[in-house]
C-alpha cells in the first residue's frame, strides 16, 4: 500500500514560500533586500496538501479554504525522490486569503500552485514563476531544495544491479578536472559506459547522491549555500545505461 502523506496547514500555523525555479530577475542585494522586506501574512484560511511518497508520478490534491470559500483540484507531477519528505515542499501565505505552494520536482525544479479568492470565488492554479519577494523568501528563510542532513553527497557510486536479462555493476564516479569551473563523471553497466563534462560556478561543489529506494538511479548534483540542483541524471532502464542532462 502507497504511504501518503497529508499536510494539514491551520491558519494559525506560520508556513513558509514555495522555492524559486531558477528564473530569478535583478541581482543578489536587490534580492537579499526584497527579501527582508517580506513578511507572510496572517492566514484567514487554510491549505490542505495530500500526496502519496512512492509514486514515480504524483496524484497531488490541494484543498484550500479562505473567506468561506473552498476550491479542490489535482495535479500530476514527477516529485523528487532523493530528499528527506520534509524536504519536499514550502507554501507561503502572502495574503490573507492567497498562498503559494511549491513543491520539488524530480529534476529538482519547483512546480508552483497558486491558491487564492478572486472576485468571491476560490480558485487553485499553477503558475510559472511566483512573485520575486517569495521566492528570495523561501530561498533564504525556508530553504527549498536544500539538502537534509541524511542527504549525502559522495564522489563515486556503485551498485550490482539486475535490468532487464543483465547484472552488473553500475558505477558513477567523478574523475579529476583541471579548473574549479568544471566537473567530469564516468557511468558504467553492463559494458556500457561514457563520460560527461559540465560547467559548474567555480565556488560550488559537485558530487554524486541517490535515493535508497532507487538504487538504478543517481544524480550528479551542484552544491551551493547547501542548496543543490540536478545537473545530470544517470539511470539503468530495461538493462540500458541513460544519461540525462537536467540543464
Amino acid at each position: 500500500m502507497k504511504s501518503i502523506w497529508s499536510v494539514i496547514i491551520p491558519a494559525t500555523i506560520l508556513l513558509y514560500a514555495c522555492g524559486g525555479n531558477g528564473t530569478k530577475a535583478g541581482g543578489d542585494q536587490q534580492g537579499s533586500d526584497t527579501s527582508a522586506a517580506f513578511q507572510p501574512a496572517t492566514p484567514s484560511g487554510k491549505v490542505d496538501v495530500v500526496f502519496p511518497a512512492d509514486a514515480d508520478t504524483t496524484r497531488i490534491s490541494i484543498h484550500f479554504e479562505a473567506d468561506g470559500q473552498t476550491s479542490d483540484k489535482t495535479f500530476e507531477l514527477p516529485l523528487a525522490r532523493d530528499v528527506a519528505e520534509q524536504d519536499l515542499y514550502r507554501a507561503v501565505w502572502d495574503k490573507p486569503n492567497s498562498v503559494y505552494i511549491g513543491v520539488l520536482k524530480s529534476d529538482h525544479s519547483t512546480r508552483y500552485y497558486h491558491a487564492s479568492v478572486d472576485n468571491g470565488s476560490a480558485k487553485i492554479n499553477q503558475v510559472g514563476t511566483p512573485p520575486e519577494a517569495i521566492w528570495h523568501y523561501t530561498e533564504e528563510k525556508a530553504g527549498l531544495g536544500t539538502i537534509s542532513l541524511d542527504m549525502k553527497a559522495t564522489d563515486s557510486y556503485e551498485q550490482q544491479l539486475q535490468s532487464g536479462t543483465i547484472i552488473a555493476d553500475l558505477i558513477v564516479k567523478k574523475l579529476p578536472v583541471s579548473t574549479p569551473d568544471s566537473v567530469k563523471i564516468y557511468a558504467e553497466f553492463g559494458g556500457a559506459n561514457r563520460t560527461i563534462g559540465t560547467v559548474v560556478p567555480a565556488e560550488a561543489t559537485t558530487g554524486i547522491v541517490h535515493s535508497a529506494s532507487h538504487p538504478e538511479q543517481v544524480f550528479l548534483v551542484q552544491i551551493m549555500n547547501k542548496k543543490y540542483t540536478n545537473l545530470v541524471e544517470i539511470k539503468v532502464e530495461n538493462g540500458h545505461l541513460k544519461i540525462n542532462s537536467l540543464r
